[in-house]
């Protein structure tokens, strides 16, 4: 069996990544809890049947276990995660792995000098849909890449009490929308159009939390496409949507799947837009931490689009975004 710490419950998405870890078919298991708020560790560490440890080296150094799942405060992650990685274990972090560039190059240091295996959680990677947009780029089905568009939404801050007070402190968080929900076009659309060049965005604060609750970020490729990633905290549902526009074609993905649109020069019958049928778009792939424990059992230290260079690239992202938004000013990548 793998066995796994779970460094603190900080992150909401901690319930959500442990019950995909129970469900899947792998034989791994969190083992043991640390958390620096002991009322935290201690309550979840009690819902797990396993031990609580307040005590993170003797975590990382006494207890029997391979590496740990970082579920931490995001501008804490630099100091856990460097100590993870010199015990020798292997490490699996939420995103973003850091704010800075130049936090991600001290991790990435002591990752490589150590050789433990790491994994960034990117969970809007697996969406299946997106995956196929992808090889149909690949494939030529669009031609030129000359735009994309992804818009994520959520109604936190229109329900009271659906994320905890601390997820708008920023010297927890490092950020506001832009940053937490935000990244994931962030991460996406390079996926789409290539190497970012440069990068604007525009934010702001509409119900007072103190940090952006509303943004926009425009990105230039150095292919010369154009994209925009925008996401809000103050709609009534959560919503994902994908355009993509090619030369020779254009895909619409709404929600994960729930429709994926077509139209293009390069595959009979859709040289009008119309929906893919349901059986033919890709089904999700594992989430991340099951991904985790895969490469745990691998030969590999990375995952392609989950390992460290990739966690560097959505750190540069959110640098560039939040720099832009304060000066007025384009950055380049």
């Amino acid at each position: 069996m793998i066995k796994l710490a779970l460094l603190s419950a900080w992150h909401v998405h901690t319930h959500w990544f442990l019950g995909e870890l129970k469900r899947s078919d792998t034989d791994a298991a969190i083992a043991v809890v640390w958390d620096d708020d002991e009322e935290r560790g201690r309550q979840i560490a009690g819902e797990l049947n396993v031990p609580f440890e307040s005590d993170l080296h003797k975590v990382l150094y006494e207890y029997d276990i391979q590496g740990v799942m970082v579920e931490y405060a995001t501008m804490k992650h630099t100091d856990v995660i460097i100590q993870a990685a010199n015990a020798g274990k292997h490490i699996f972090s939420d995103k973003p792995l850091a704010v800075t560039v130049e936090d991600c190059l001290k991790i990435k240091e002591a990752i490589e000098r150590s050789g433990v295996k790491f994994l960034l959680s990117l969970e809007t990677k697996i969406v299946g849909a997106y995956q196929q947009a992808a090889e149909m780029i690949r494939e030529g089905k669009l031609g030129r890449i000359i735009g994309a568009h992804f818009r994520r939404t959520h109604g936190a801050l229109l329900n009271p009490g659906s994320l905890p007070s601390r997820w708008f402190d920023p010297k927890e968080t490092g950020g506001g929308v832009t940053l937490d929900l935000g990244c994931h076009g962030l991460y996406i659309l390079p996926m789409f159009c290539g190497k970012p060049k440069k990068v604007t965005c525009f934010m702001n604060e509409l119900y007072g939390s103190g940090l952006d609750e509303n943004s926009t970020t425009l990105i230039e490729f150095e292919n010369g496409a154009l994209a925009s990633a925008y996401t809000t905290t103050l709609v009534p549902s959560d919503h994902n949507l994908l355009e993509i526009l090619g030369a020779e074609g254009h895909i619409v993905i709404t929600g994960d799947h729930e429709q994926f649109l077509l139209q293009s020069e390069h595959v009979p019958g859709y040289e009008k837009i119309k929906p893919l049928p349901q059986e033919e778009i890709w089904d999700n792939e594992e989430m991340p931490i099951v991904k985790f424990v895969r490469l745990i059992e691998s030969d590999k230290q990375y995952l392609e689009g989950y390992g460290i260079d990739t966690a560097i690239l959505l750190a540069r992202m959110i640098e560039c975004a939040y720099e832009s938004a304060e000066t007025g000013k384009a950055v380049l990548f």
